[in-house]
C-alpha cells in the first residue's frame, strides 16, 4: 500500500471515530439499556441476567456482561471500545469499496459513509458496540471471500466471520448472505458454486432459525413492514439532505439512474455511476430487510436510528455514485468544489447530534446530584416517580422505569437490581407510583402534588 492510500485509511479511521470521541470529551452518558446492563451485571450475574439477551444473541449478552461487568459506569472507556468499532468500519469498508468500485467512487463512497448523520446512536449510544461489531465482521467476511482466488477455505473462514457476526446482531445476516452468494457466482469455478452457494445458505439458515426461534421479542414486535414508510426519510430525509432544494435534485438524479439502468432503451448507455446507485439503492432494501420485518420504526436520529446502520452502506454508495457523477463535468474545480460543499453538508448534522447526547449527559448528572438530596427511603426503596426529563433530539439519559432504577441502584449500591422508580413515560412495573412524584426544575427535584 503506498502513502497515500495509507494516509487516506487513517484519514478514514479517524473521521469514523470522531463523533465518539467528540462524544467522550463533551459529556456523552451512558444511556437506557447501558444502565440495566451495569446493575445486571453487578448483581444479578451472567446467566440470570443475561440469559434471555444471551439465547437470541449469545455474543452481544456476553459482550454487554463482560464490557460492563470490566469497564463499570463511567461513560468514556465505553465510548472509546463504540470509537475503534466505527474506525474499523471505516477502514474496512474503505478496502472492500476500493477493491469492487472503481477507484473515485470508492473514495467518495467511503468519505460518504463515514459523515452520514443518520446513525447517530451507533457512534455514541455505548449499548450498540456489539452491533457495530456485527457490521465489522460482515465486512471482514465480505473481504476475505473476495481476495482471488476463492478457495474453500477463504470462503469458510469469511462464513465463519458472518456467523460471529450474526450471533453479535441479526442485522448482517442478509446482506452476508447476498453478498457471499454473489462473490460465489463471480469467481468461484462453475463445478462448486452451487455445492458453496447452498453450504452459505444452509449454515445461515440454522443461524438464522435458532436467532428467530429463541428471540424474546418473537410475538411481540410490531406487525411486519409496519414502519417501512419510515425508511425513506431515514436515508434521504431532511438530516441527510440539507434542504428541499438539494432533495429534489437527489431524488431526479436517483430517477435518472434507475429509469437508465432499468429501461432496455436507455441501458447500453447507462454510466458506471447510474449502474451503482440502482445497487446502491439494492443495499440499502438488503440491508434494512431485517429490520423491516420485524416492524423496526426506522428514524433519521434518535435511539432508533442504530436500524440504519447496515442500509448505510447502500446509502454512501448511492450519495458517492452521485458526486462521482459531478465529478465528470469539464469545470474540474468547480466539480470539487461543490462535492467538497455536499462532503461537508452531509456531515454537520453530526455536530448536533453529539451535542444532543452532550445535553442528555448534562441534563443527567444534573438529575442525578437532585436525587442525592432526597430523602433516603425514598432514592434507594421508592416508590418514586419522576417525571420525564428533557428531550434533545430525541436522545435522554433517562426514559424507562428499568434504566432510572438501576442507575440508583447502582449509585446507591443497594445490592439489588432495582429499586422501586418510574419515569412517568412509562408504565412498567406500575402505572404510577404510589408514593411521591418529582419533576427536575433547575439543579432541584420538586414534588408535583398527585
Amino acid at each position: 500500500m503506498n502513502t497515500k492510500a495509507r494516509a487516506f485509511e487513517v484519514v478514514l479511521g479517524l473521521a469514523g471515530a470522531a463523533p465518539t470521541v467528540a462524544g467522550a470529551v463533551l459529556g456523552a452518558p451512558l444511556l437506557l439499556d447501558d444502565w440495566g446492563f451495569a446493575a445486571r451485571s453487578r448483581y444479578v450475574g451472567f446467566a440470570a441476567g443475561f440469559g434471555t439477551q444471551t439465547r437470541s444473541r449469545p455474543l452481544e449478552g456476553l459482550w454487554n456482561w463482560a464490557e460492563f461487568r470490566t469497564l463499570g459506569t463511567h461513560p468514556v472507556p465505553h465510548l472509546l471500545i463504540l470509537a475503534a468499532l466505527n474506525a474499523a468500519a471505516a477502514i474496512l469498508f474503505w478496502h472492500l469499496a476500493d477493491r469492487w468500485l472503481p477507484r473515485r467512487i470508492a473514495v467518495l463512497t467511503a468519505l460518504v459513509w463515514v459523515v452520514l448523520p443518520n446513525r447517530g446512536s451507533t457512534h455514541l449510544w455505548s449499548t450498540n458496540s456489539p452491533h457495530v461489531f456485527s457490521l465489522v465482521m460482515l465486512l471482514a467476511a465480505l473481504l476475505v471471500a473476495s481476495g482471488e482466488p476463492l478457495t474453500g477455505s477463504r470462503l469458510g473462514v469469511a462464513v465463519g466471520l458472518l456467523v460471529v457476526g450474526t450471533l453479535a446482531y441479526e442485522g448482517a445476516i442478509v446482506l452476508g448472505v447476498v453478498g457471499l452468494a454473489a462473490i460465489i457466482w463471480r469467481h468461484a469455478p462453475a463445478e462448486r458454486r452451487v455445492r458453496w452457494a447452498a453450504m452459505v445458505l444452509g449454515t445461515m439458515a440454522v443461524v438464522g432459525g435458532w436467532v428467530l426461534i429463541s428471540s424474546p421479542k418473537r410475538g411481540q414486535s410490531p406487525p411486519a413492514f409496519r414502519n417501512l414508510s419510515h425508511l425513506a426519510s431515514a436515508h434521504f430525509g431532511d438530516v441527510v439532505l440539507s434542504s428541499p432544494v438539494v432533495a429534489l435534485i437527489v431524488l431526479v438524479a436517483i430517477t435518472g439512474s434507475l429509469a437508465t439502468v432499468l429501461l432496455p432503451g436507455f441501458r447500453a448507455r447507462a454510466w458506471p455511476e447510474q449502474k451503482l446507485v440502482v445497487v446502491g439503492l439494492a443495499v440499502i432494501l438488503l440491508g434494512s430487510s431485517p429490520f423491516a420485518v420485524a416492524g423496526f420504526p426506522f428514524s433519521v436520529s434518535g435511539f432508533f436510528d442504530r436500524g440504519n446502520l447496515f442500509a448505510d452502506l447502500g446509502t454512501a454508495l448511492v450519495y458517492g455514485s452521485l458526486l462521482a457523477m459531478l465529478l465528470r463535468v469539464p469545470w474540474r474545480p468547480v466539480a470539487l468544489a461543490i462535492v467538497a460543499a455536499a462532503l461537508v453538508g452531509i456531515a454537520l448534522p453530526n455536530v448536533k447530534s453529539v451535542r444532543n447526547y452532550a445535553r442528555a449527559g448534562r441534563d443527567g448528572r444534573r438529575f442525578l446530584a437532585a436525587v442525592d438530596a432526597l430523602p433516603a427511603d425514598i432514592r434507594t426503596k421508592g416508590p418514586v416517580l419522576f417525571l420525564p426529563l428533557p428531550d434533545h433530539g430525541g436522545i435522554a439519559e433517562f426514559l424507562a422505569d428499568y434504566d432510572i432504577s438501576a442507575a440508583l441502584a447502582l449509585r446507591y449500591n443497594t445490592g439489588a437490581q432495582f429499586p422501586r422508580a418510574a419515569m412517568a413515560i412509562t408504565a412498567t412495573g406500575f402505572h404510577r407510583a404510589n408514593g411521591p412524584t418529582y419533576k427536575l426544575v433547575g439543579r432541584r427535584l420538586i414534588p408535583v402534588p398527585g
